[in-house]
């Protein structure tokens, strides 16, 4: 096994780590900031205003494996909005959606308009056109890609949320290819549902969740021209996520959990190497001042996942015909989420990452930048 670092890998690394020391706020995990959340206040009512958010990103994954080929994604996403919120309960935003990959396509790489309607009250709230997407979700990566935060970051359709101390519940569907009569593509669609539900939660910071997630990809369609082999893929999982938190203690939470996730296809179409499949993950955190250190461990058979993360998959990305039937992965992940400033927020991940039955080790590091802003014009 040889170590594939070079003199950059190891300055940027260390620069990182230097970058997520200086600071010992109160760390959270879970990709916090990297999540999107339309927020709807009493005090806002009857309001126009407009914002705007940069998402900086370099994400470098070195994977010299035969499911994977490493490759970096390094650019940014600007996000101009106009909303107005004519009560408590109501918001309307329209914007657009900027993509620029650093020497990619130009001027941009994606450029799309965004619309929302959220309706909030209490702990519920649901929302129409541009949806909380990607990893506001809050999926697990075997079956949500992390790297969709930046190449699919906008999701379309209608969700339906609730969100409280004891319950998170994130039911959706996200459109993504639309057909009209004579199409000659098939419709694209995506429907997922995700929640947590606390079961016990002690006065000493000790708690047990229950998660539940699954998630359905459809391709179809009766009035295109291409309405044959239409395939429908499900994920699902079921876990339990145990927890102690301390207060005023340089270990901040110990948390293990462990998550059971299977793959089918309900279709018949040829496509795809297997129709049924499984997956066992589990993950141990220390979460401190300074840093989050994670390890991981993923065992599989014949799993797939049309939206997953593809380390985690049996077949290629980049050779489809190349399939592992099992794939067990050991991750040692140091992970930080830091406020920096005002409005300023970083994350940073350095992921190696050993394959046990082929003997290869990879690695991952990604650096985000995020910044929100909004203005309020008078009433």
């Amino acid at each position: 096994m040889k170590l594939r670092f070079t003199i950059y890998d190891l300055r940027f690394i260390l620069f990182v780590v230097m970058m997520t020391a200086k600071t010992f706020a109160f760390a959270q995990l879970d990709n916090t900031f990297l999540r999107d959340e339309i927020t709807v206040t009493e005090n806002d009512s009857n309001r126009f205003g407009a914002s705007f958010s940069l998402f900086n990103y370099m994400r470098n994954t070195e994977y010299f494996n035969n499911i994977e080929l490493g490759r970096t994604l390094f650019g940014y996403h600007f996000q101009p909005k106009l909303f107005y919120q004519p009560n408590q309960h109501v918001k309307l935003e329209v914007g657009l959606f900027l993509r620029n990959d650093f020497g990619g396509m130009n001027p941009y790489s994606e450029a799309l308009p965004t619309f929302t309607l959220k309706i909030k009250n209490n702990n519920f709230s649901f929302l129409f056109g541009t949806l909380e997407g990607s990893l506001s979700h809050r999926l697990i990566e075997p079956m949500y890609n992390i790297e969709y935060a930046i190449t699919k970051r906008i999701e379309n359709g209608a969700q339906f949320k609730y969100d409280s101390k004891k319950l998170f519940f994130d039911a959706w569907i996200n459109w993504e290819n639309f057909i009209e009569r004579g199409s000659p593509y098939k419709e694209i669609v995506t429907a997922g549902l995700s929640s947590m539900v606390s079961i016990y939660e002690s006065k000493n910071g000790f708690k047990i969740k229950l998660p539940v997630q699954f998630l359905v990809h459809h391709h179809g369609g009766q009035i295109n021209t291409d309405s044959l082999n239409m395939t429908v893929q499900m994920n699902a999982v079921s876990g339990l996520r145990i927890s102690q938190e301390f207060e005023n203690s340089f270990v901040r939470e110990l948390r293990l959990d462990g998550y059971y996730t299977v793959y089918h296809e309900s279709t018949n179409s040829g496509y795809f190497p297997f129709r049924d499949g499984s997956g066992a993950y589990a993950n141990a955190l220390v979460r401190t001042k300074i840093a989050d250190l994670m390890l991981s461990y993923w065992n599989s058979n014949n799993y797939l996942a049309p939206r997953g993360s593809y380390i985690y998959q049996s077949q290629s990305l980049d050779v489809p015909t190349h399939t592992e039937k099992n794939r067990e992965l050991l991750f040692v992940r140091l992970m930080r989420e830091q406020p920096l400033f005002d409005n300023l927020y970083l994350t940073a991940r350095f992921e190696p990452v050993y394959d046990l039955q082929n003997k290869i080790f990879d690695y991952s590091y990604s650096v985000y930048f995020s910044y929100k802003k909004e203005f309020w014009f008078e009433k």
